[in-house]
């Protein structure tokens, strides 16, 4: 499965031999749609705020997803869930909602060594190191009329440290970068992305 946040509206992508049924009225539920509807999602979307979750089933997933990645410019991201030694979590605060630092993967980096980067570029955070893969999240966005398609790959990491006061970097708009306990306060959660809880709760639920 597949789980795109588009306007912050969450579309699922099942495989499947029938359409799944709707769970609620705000729910809409299509089988194997064609390219054109596929591509006129942000639209359709748009034009409907009622509508708070999509499920797209099909039989076929994988060619499914391709034709649904068609419509995009894609762009690679990677990124960190971090805790200190004091099992805090390293959270910062763009654009007056709480995020995880992540960002763009530079040409012939890997995605592990542009997770790092990221991370200590944003927060001021040094002393990193990877733990493990914990999961992959998208999301579509539009800048001068281009649609983008992010995929963003997380990792779970450890900063040698306590609660080391960091830097925030002002140009990606962080106004502030700080360690919280786990569970997440709730004015963390009632102000983050839905991308963004789907990563907290693959670190506190692991498979």
């Amino acid at each position: 499965m597949y789980v795109v946040f588009m306007l912050n509206r969450r579309v699922c992508f099942n495989e499947s031999d029938s359409a799944m049924l709707p769970k609620e009225a705000s729910t809409l539920s299509l089988f194997n749609p064609d390219s054109k509807t596929l591509k006129d999602l942000p639209k359709f979307i748009n034009s409907h705020p009622n509508i708070e979750e999509i499920y797209i089933s099909s039989p076929n997933l994988e060619q499914m997803w391709m034709r649904f990645c068609m419509n995009y410019f894609e762009v690679v991201s990677a990124g960190g869930l971090v805790v200190n030694k004091n099992g805090n979590v390293l959270w910062i605060n763009r654009n007056k909602n709480w995020d995880l630092p992540k960002g763009k993967v530079e040409r012939g980096e890997s995605l592990e060594d542009a997770a790092v980067r990221e991370v200590t570029e944003e927060t001021g955070i040094r002393k990193l190191k990877i733990t493990g893969d914990l999961v992959t999240t998208y999301h579509t966005y539009e800048i001068n009329g281009i649609a983008h398609l992010k995929t963003t790959f997380w990792y779970t990491m450890i900063h040698n440290g306590e609660e080391t006061v960091g830097t925030p970097q002002a140009i990606e708009g962080i106004t502030e970068v700080t360690w919280m306990p786990v569970p997440v306060p709730e004015k963390i959660w009632t102000s983050t992305y839905g991308t963004i809880r789907i990563v907290v709760n693959a670190f506190l639920q692991p498979t």
